[in-house]
């Protein structure tokens, strides 16, 4: 006597549930991988923007070794601090507010600004912003220059 064949499957029931898991699992996946990879290029642009504030700290730095005094006039006695723009490269181009254009690398602008602190002393203040994601990011450099003669 021959015995039934017997076939073993899966119910709807089953398979739906699998694939809904699946699903699932590939869209965690998918979310974390876009969240790493915007992570990571915000990580990129802070880099960047560390490198151009510290650029612009640099050669504020030159500025003031050349000749402390006419560095020091920059800013003038009313009001005590000056705001300068370096959007377009390193060179000095006074503004009150350095305007809302990102011009520096296509995303980024970078402004120093400069207040008197006594007779032989200025504080600096180098800020690099840049929008990104719906978020504005910023990297503030502060430092005091001195003269030493």
């Amino acid at each position: 006597m021959m015995g039934k064949l017997e076939t073993k499957s899966f119910s709807l029931v089953e398979v739906l549930i699998f694939v809904s898991i699946l699903s699932v699992f590939f869209v965690i996946a998918a979310s974390m991988t876009i969240t790493s990879i915007r992570n990571n290029e915000v990580n990129q642009h802070k880099i960047l923007g560390t490198r151009y504030a510290e650029e612009l700290l640099e050669w504020l730095k030159s500025e003031k070794e050349v000749d402390w005094k006419t560095f020091y006039n920059r800013v003038p006695t009313e009001p005590s601090s000056v705001s300068y723009c370096f959007n377009e490269g390193l060179n000095w181009n006074f503004s009150n507010d350095c305007g809302t254009s990102y011009t520096l690398d296509g995303i980024f602008r970078r402004w120093a600004v400069l207040q008197q602190y006594g007779s032989d002393q200025m504080k600096i203040a180098v800020t690099v912003q840049w929008r990104e994601y719906g978020n504005t990011y910023s990297i503030p450099i502060n430092t005091v220059f001195s003269v030493w003669e």
